[in-house]
């Protein structure tokens, strides 16, 4: 049944067999958006810039909650 490795009878029953067909296709899919989306967040994390304004902000209000934390602590 199995006596010898043919590449040719291999790739027909694949592209035959629509089962064999979805699955790979699918999975060849997922992998493909998994791949495109983590190069896509890793780009704009990259290039993303920062807002001053918010970020001082952000400094602004922890300095006063750590000083309102001394503050009450005797």
């Amino acid at each position: 049944m199995f006596n010898e490795f043919n590449i040719e009878s291999m790739f027909r029953d694949f592209m035959s067999d629509p089962v064999l067909f979805m699955s790979f296709g699918i999975l060849a899919l997922t992998l493909g958006l998994m791949i495109f989306y983590t190069w896509y967040f890793i780009k704009n994390v990259m290039d993303a810039e920062a807002p001053m304004e918010e970020m001082k902000d952000d400094v602004e209000l922890d300095v006063t909650t750590n000083l309102n934390m001394h503050q009450n602590a005797h």
